[in-house]
Protein backbone atom coordinates (compact mmCIF):
# COMPACT_ATOMS: atom_id res chain seq x y z
CA UNK A 1 0.00 0.00 0.00
CA UNK A 2 1.45 3.22 -0.74
CA UNK A 3 0.33 6.81 -0.85
CA UNK A 4 -1.14 8.79 -3.49
CA UNK A 5 0.59 12.35 -5.04
CA UNK A 6 -0.89 14.41 -7.20
CA UNK A 7 -0.65 14.58 -10.70
CA UNK A 8 -0.71 17.25 -13.31
CA UNK A 9 -2.93 14.62 -15.27
CA UNK A 10 -5.99 14.87 -12.65
CA UNK A 11 -6.62 18.21 -12.89
CA UNK A 12 -9.63 18.99 -14.67
CA UNK A 13 -8.99 22.46 -15.59
CA UNK A 14 -10.96 24.22 -13.13
CA UNK A 15 -9.10 26.22 -10.27
CA UNK A 16 -11.15 25.52 -7.46
CA UNK A 17 -12.50 21.92 -8.24
CA UNK A 18 -8.63 20.91 -8.37
CA UNK A 19 -7.78 22.76 -5.34
CA UNK A 20 -10.84 20.15 -3.90
CA UNK A 21 -9.01 16.91 -5.25
CA UNK A 22 -5.74 17.99 -4.20
CA UNK A 23 -7.26 18.44 -0.53
CA UNK A 24 -8.96 15.00 -1.18
CA UNK A 25 -4.98 14.00 -1.69
CA UNK A 26 -3.84 15.01 1.11
CA UNK A 27 -6.84 13.96 3.74
CA UNK A 28 -6.30 10.51 2.01
CA UNK A 29 -2.73 10.61 2.58
CA UNK A 30 -3.61 11.34 6.32
CA UNK A 31 -5.66 8.34 6.64
CA UNK A 32 -2.81 6.45 5.41
CA UNK A 33 -0.04 8.04 7.67
CA UNK A 34 -2.69 7.31 10.45
CA UNK A 35 -2.69 4.20 9.82
CA UNK A 36 0.55 3.42 8.97
CA UNK A 37 2.13 4.90 12.46
CA UNK A 38 -0.67 2.72 14.41
CA UNK A 39 -2.54 6.49 15.35
CA UNK A 40 -5.56 5.87 17.94
CA UNK A 41 -8.59 4.66 17.08
CA UNK A 42 -10.23 8.08 17.92
CA UNK A 43 -7.20 10.00 15.75
CA UNK A 44 -8.07 7.73 12.39
CA UNK A 45 -12.10 7.92 13.07
CA UNK A 46 -11.49 12.02 13.57
CA UNK A 47 -9.58 11.73 10.14
CA UNK A 48 -11.53 9.56 8.46
CA UNK A 49 -14.60 11.77 9.68
CA UNK A 50 -13.15 14.77 8.17
CA UNK A 51 -12.47 12.70 5.40
CA UNK A 52 -15.97 12.11 4.53
CA UNK A 53 -17.58 15.46 5.17
CA UNK A 54 -14.92 17.25 3.12
CA UNK A 55 -16.08 14.53 -0.09
CA UNK A 56 -19.38 15.15 0.51
CA UNK A 57 -18.79 19.25 0.68
CA UNK A 58 -16.64 18.73 -2.80
CA UNK A 59 -19.56 17.08 -4.28
CA UNK A 60 -22.00 19.35 -3.15
CA UNK A 61 -20.12 22.38 -4.97
CA UNK A 62 -19.01 19.85 -7.92
CA UNK A 63 -22.69 19.31 -8.41
CA UNK A 64 -23.40 22.92 -8.42
CA UNK A 65 -21.24 23.56 -10.70
CA UNK A 66 -22.23 21.57 -13.45
CA UNK A 67 -25.93 22.68 -12.81
CA UNK A 68 -24.77 26.22 -13.92
CA UNK A 69 -22.94 25.09 -16.50
CA UNK A 70 -25.98 22.62 -17.93
CA UNK A 71 -24.15 19.69 -17.79
CA UNK A 72 -26.38 17.25 -19.51
CA UNK A 73 -24.97 14.29 -17.26
CA UNK A 74 -25.49 15.90 -14.07
CA UNK A 75 -27.93 13.19 -12.95
CA UNK A 76 -25.84 9.95 -13.63
CA UNK A 77 -22.57 11.79 -12.19
CA UNK A 78 -24.46 12.58 -9.18
CA UNK A 79 -25.45 8.85 -8.59
CA UNK A 80 -22.21 8.25 -9.09
CA UNK A 81 -20.91 10.22 -6.05
CA UNK A 82 -24.23 8.99 -4.54
CA UNK A 83 -22.83 5.17 -4.83
CA UNK A 84 -19.46 6.30 -3.23
CA UNK A 85 -20.88 7.87 -0.47
CA UNK A 86 -22.81 5.25 0.28
CA UNK A 87 -20.14 2.88 0.06
CA UNK A 88 -17.98 4.75 1.89
CA UNK A 89 -20.12 5.33 4.71
CA UNK A 90 -20.59 1.84 4.93
CA UNK A 91 -16.43 1.64 5.28
CA UNK A 92 -16.89 4.03 7.75
CA UNK A 93 -19.60 2.14 10.09
CA UNK A 94 -17.18 -1.15 9.62
CA UNK A 95 -14.53 0.73 11.18
CA UNK A 96 -16.57 2.36 14.06
CA UNK A 97 -17.65 -1.26 14.71
CA UNK A 98 -14.50 -2.36 15.47
CA UNK A 99 -12.98 -3.67 12.11
CA UNK A 100 -9.71 -2.04 11.97
CA UNK A 101 -9.33 -3.34 8.09
CA UNK A 102 -11.81 -1.29 6.69
CA UNK A 103 -9.17 1.35 6.97
CA UNK A 104 -6.55 -0.09 4.36
CA UNK A 105 -9.64 -1.24 2.36
CA UNK A 106 -11.16 2.40 2.19
CA UNK A 107 -7.80 3.49 1.27
CA UNK A 108 -7.30 1.38 -2.25
CA UNK A 109 -10.74 1.68 -2.61
CA UNK A 110 -10.87 5.33 -2.59
CA UNK A 111 -7.02 5.56 -3.79
CA UNK A 112 -8.46 3.96 -7.18
CA UNK A 113 -11.68 5.15 -7.08
CA UNK A 114 -10.70 9.19 -6.86
CA UNK A 115 -8.13 9.02 -9.52
CA UNK A 116 -10.46 7.10 -11.79
CA UNK A 117 -13.45 9.32 -11.74
CA UNK A 118 -11.25 12.43 -11.86
CA UNK A 119 -9.47 11.15 -15.33
CA UNK A 120 -12.56 9.54 -16.70
CA UNK A 121 -15.35 11.19 -15.50
CA UNK A 122 -14.86 14.62 -13.94
CA UNK A 123 -12.79 15.73 -17.39
CA UNK A 124 -16.28 15.30 -18.87
CA UNK A 125 -17.97 18.34 -17.59
CA UNK A 126 -14.92 20.99 -18.01
CA UNK A 127 -16.32 22.62 -21.56
CA UNK A 128 -19.65 23.37 -19.85
CA UNK A 129 -18.45 24.70 -16.48
CA UNK A 130 -14.65 26.41 -17.46
CA UNK A 131 -16.63 29.63 -17.75
CA UNK A 132 -19.09 29.44 -14.88
CA UNK A 133 -18.64 32.15 -12.58
CA UNK A 134 -19.60 31.05 -8.13
CA UNK A 135 -20.61 32.78 -5.75
CA UNK A 136 -18.67 32.32 -2.22
CA UNK A 137 -21.47 30.79 -1.32
CA UNK A 138 -21.60 28.31 -3.70
CA UNK A 139 -17.45 27.59 -3.52
CA UNK A 140 -18.26 27.15 0.30
CA UNK A 141 -20.49 24.09 0.36
CA UNK A 142 -22.39 23.28 3.59
CA UNK A 143 -19.75 21.66 5.15
CA UNK A 144 -21.07 19.47 7.95
CA UNK A 145 -24.45 19.80 6.23
CA UNK A 146 -24.89 17.01 3.87
CA UNK A 147 -27.91 18.41 1.71
CA UNK A 148 -28.42 22.43 1.01
CA UNK A 149 -31.45 23.76 -1.71
CA UNK A 150 -30.22 25.11 -4.99
CA UNK A 151 -31.42 28.55 -6.09
CA UNK A 152 -34.94 26.43 -7.91
CA UNK A 153 -35.34 24.82 -4.94
CA UNK A 154 -34.07 21.43 -5.82
CA UNK A 155 -32.08 19.24 -3.47
CA UNK A 156 -28.77 19.73 -3.99
CA UNK A 157 -25.49 17.07 -2.13
CA UNK A 158 -28.52 14.56 -0.07
CA UNK A 159 -27.10 11.67 0.62
CA UNK A 160 -30.07 9.81 1.97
Amino acid sequence: MTAIQWQESYSVGVPFIDADHQILISLLNQLFEAREEGQTREVIASVLNVLVEYTINHFHREERLMELGGYPDRAAHIELHRTLTERVRGFQQQYADGRHAAVGELFEFLKDWLTGHIIAVDKRYKPYVETVELTPSDLAGTFGDAESEGEDGTTIGAIA
